[in-house]
């Protein structure tokens, strides 16, 4: 590729993985490696999309034995005994992310989100008003229109980011565990923070999203609140546990 059109080295790692409202497909690996592949190889419910992730990761394990033997070493297996103590390890860490405070709290949003998009009683209503004031001359068509398009920007976005968060969230910590068991001193900055960055940035554009939804649904507020101060604890353990996140620097993204 021309150098004009050079790929951004590891800007997929710290994103929201929401190719259609970015800025930077053309520059990232991942966005143009999956936007070539059909819609089955992107269903998880389908066969497409196993057997690609098997050729993927088919590839990764030969080019990283390719790359140790550049380099005049190899790769050596893992015992029977040695992968039974990773495997144990990582079940053992699985549990504690899970036990994490941050991550109940995830959770504690994401049913209470969930709760309310699954009956999403006011949104219809709400939609159908400014239809019908559209039809009887009380609103302009450019004013419903906007109003409708906000409306469903909203809806979008806390539906987006409704797991997202959860799982960002879960990758800093694990990066976390990893980071703390190697204490050496080097200048990358740390993964748990680029991860715990975009789940914050995340969080924070979900609750501007609950909050435009709230000016516009008469009688939502009592469905708002609590789904707000859901979002806030969130935030707030999350800048506990990641006081730096905010200072990584996101390839692409943060580098503008």
């Amino acid at each position: 590729m021309k150098k004009k059109q050079k790929n951004i080295p590891l800007i997929h790692n710290y994103c929201d993985r929401w190719c259609e409202r970015c800025y930077f497909t053309s520059r990232c690996a991942v966005a143009l490696s999956t936007g070539k592949l059909s819609a089955e190889q992107q269903d998880i419910n389908n066969k497409a999309f196993w057997d690609h992730l098997s050729v993927n990761f088919a590839q990764t394990i030969t080019l990283l034995h390719q790359s140790a033997e550049k380099f005049g070493f190899t790769i050596p297996g893992l015992t029977e005994e040695e992968h039974k103590a990773y495997l144990e390890e990582e079940e053992l860490e699985r549990k504690q992310i899970k036990a994490h405070s941050l991550i109940k709290q995830s959770n504690a949003y994401i049913n209470l989100a969930k709760k309310w998009l699954d009956k999403n009683e006011q949104l219809n209503e709400k939609q159908d008003e400014i239809i019908l004031h559209f039809e009887i001359g009380i609103r302009s068509e450019k004013e419903s229109i906007s109003e409708l398009a906000t409306i469903e920007d909203c809806f979008g976005v806390i539906q987006w980011y409704l797991y997202f968060i959860s799982v960002k969230f879960m990758r800093a910590l694990s990066s976390k565990m990893e980071e703390d068991k190697y204490k050496e001193e080097n200048s990358y900055p740390k993964d748990s923070n680029g991860s715990a960055k975009i789940a914050l940035i995340s969080t924070e554009r979900t609750m501007q999203a609950w909050l435009q939804l709230n000016e516009l649904l008469p009688g939502m507020e009592d469905d708002a609140l609590p789904i707000l101060a859901s979002l806030q604890k969130l935030q707030s353990l999350a800048y506990d546990e990641f006081p730096d996140a905010m200072k990584f620097i996101r390839p692409g993204f943060d580098e503008m």
